[in-house]
């Protein structure tokens, strides 16, 4: 009971409905903002106006607009580059000639295109026949045969936008509980409150009310974060015209998503808090960059995603400190077989219950010492084995 008193403390504590009201607020207007801005953008800028001196057919570039004059007008043309013209181009010797006043951000994209305009017409103006062009510039076809079924690319968008969300939340989730946990233990350890708290209640008690608490709340944040992004997703969708993008999952895999994300916050809070309680002066102990170590399983998985399929990412979606966030990225892009993700759930629920023995030893150990930290050794013996080792 002490437990979960605790756990809905901690859950509380940080959980206003206030600020949270604010802060979706301001996350909608972020994204709005983010939305709009490029429409706005496109209506406010100017197309910058190119004379191309007889030469045909002109260039097509967004944002530009293109004009042949005569060869006859060149010397006029030229002394208006800056006002009526941003840049004049020629032809000379089978060369591309671009004339400006000065350097600009927007002469990189015009050039870029000049060269693909260019060169395209250099092999217009080759002797060849029609199909000879069309093999020079079109890129040869890929005939390809697929044994199962091939997948709708719109669930493919799907998978793809399901699997940025998910390591998305997932990192908001574990920065998220690695501030509570550090600034809640590192300030009760100094404010001296740890010697009234231990006579009410047992380590074991209060870390673990911490940890539930704190996932709580890691888990609150990524579903309505999640809610949000999806539901602009869809709005975005809908206003540019396109299809609403809807996401092939399954109820076994958001089930299993849910599953692994829960397991894997109860993990990696584990491991935050009981580090946490064995910095003495977080201002000044070197120990504070560990605290950023449960980011790297999910850095892990993101370098794997390219290939769902392979032998790395099968290793890294069992492996328990790395699973929660691999398995839930490998089930978006292929079918996992269910004795690997039975095996999955299974390590992991060790793993876990391990880390919270292991844990508790360590925030033990931690949290009743004052003006010094415990040596690496200290720390690797308590973690490691269940008796004290002297």
């Amino acid at each position: 009971m002490n437990t979960w008193n605790i756990a809905v403390f901690e859950f509380k504590r940080y959980f206003k409905w206030k600020q949270e009201i604010i802060s979706i607020a301001l996350l909608l207007v972020g994204m709005g903002f983010s939305f709009v801005w490029p429409h706005v953008k496109g209506l406010l800028d100017k197309d910058y106006q190119v004379a191309v001196i007889g030469v045909s057919p002109l260039p097509k570039l967004e944002g530009f607009q293109f004009s042949e004059v005569s060869p006859t007008t060149r010397d006029e043309v030229l002394k208006n580059v800056g006002e009526t013209w941003h840049a004049v181009i020629e032809i000379e010797d089978a060369q591309v000639k671009l004339t400006l006043k000065e350097k600009a951000s927007w002469q990189a994209k015009l050039k870029s295109n000049l060269q693909s305009w260019q060169q395209e017409r250099q092999i217009a103006q080759l002797p060849l026949s029609t199909e000879q062009r069309q093999q020079i510039t079109q890129l040869p076809e890929i005939k390809t045969v697929m044994l199962k079924p091939e997948k709708d690319d719109k669930d493919e968008k799907g998978r793809a936008i399901l699997s940025s969300a998910v390591l998305f939340l997932l990192m908001m989730g574990i920065f998220s509980g690695f501030g509570y946990l550090f600034t809640g233990i590192t300030s009760e350890k100094q404010n001296r409150v740890t010697e009234q708290l231990l006579t009410l209640i047992t380590p074991s008690q209060w870390i673990q009310g911490k940890i539930l608490g704190i996932s709580l709340f890691c888990l609150k944040t990524m579903l309505t974060y999640g809610l949000i992004f999806f539901a602009f997703i869809q709005g975005a969708a809908v206003i540019a015209g396109k299809p609403d993008i809807s996401l092939p999952v399954s109820v076994f895999q958001l089930f299993s998503t849910l599953l692994f994300v829960v397991l894997g916050l109860l993990l990696v809070n584990s491991f935050m808090a009981a580090f946490a309680a064995t910095i003495d002066d977080p201002n000044h102990s070197s120990r504070s960059i560990m605290m950023f170590l449960p980011a790297l399983p999910v850095g892990l998985a993101y370098s794997g995603i390219d290939n769902a399929e392979g032998m790395m990412m099968q290793v890294l979606s069992v492996f328990p400190l790395t699973s929660f966030a691999a398995m839930p990225l490998r089930m978006a892009h292929t079918d996992v077989p269910m004795w690997q993700w039975g095996l999955s759930v299974g390590l992991l629920l060790a793993c876990l219950w391990w880390f919270k023995s292991a844990a508790t030893r360590v925030f033990t150990l931690g949290i009743r010492m004052y003006g010094k930290e415990p040596s690496w050794k200290q720390l690797l013996e308590t973690f490691l084995f269940p008796v004290k080792h002297h």
